[in-house]
């Protein structure tokens, strides 16, 4: 299972820096399956279908063209939170901490 945490949206180095996370190199390698590209487009559609829709909090996401996390929250219940993505203010909490998404999903969604 990969996790996402609702944290990452708040941070410039949040969903693991941007990088393709260890459980999806892993699942790729174990079936023999080509090293996985285009991860920011897959993080950035996993985090609107799977992520936001579960969270208690109404959050305002942007896409940021980087080699760091590339989907992150412009606003929280209408609050502007960009301060947070460099630690430069107290992070609000979001909930929940975080959701799952089975690996051979985050597969199918590289596929689509």
């Amino acid at each position: 299972m990969l996790r996402l945490f609702s944290d990452g949206l708040l941070s410039k180095w949040g969903f693991d820096d941007g990088d393709v996370p260890d459980v999806v190199w892993d699942f790729h390698e174990e079936r023999g399956l080509p090293q996985p590209d285009g991860w920011h487009e897959v993080l950035r559609r996993l985090v609107e279908e799977r992520l936001l829709p579960v969270l208690d909090q109404r959050v305002e996401v942007t896409f940021v063209w980087t080699s760091h996390n590339p989907v992150r929250a412009l606003t929280v219940d209408g609050v502007d939170v960009t301060g947070q993505w460099y630690g430069d203010e107290e992070p609000v909490v979001l909930s929940p901490a975080w959701v799952e998404v089975a690996v051979a999903d985050v597969v199918d969604a590289w596929r689509s």
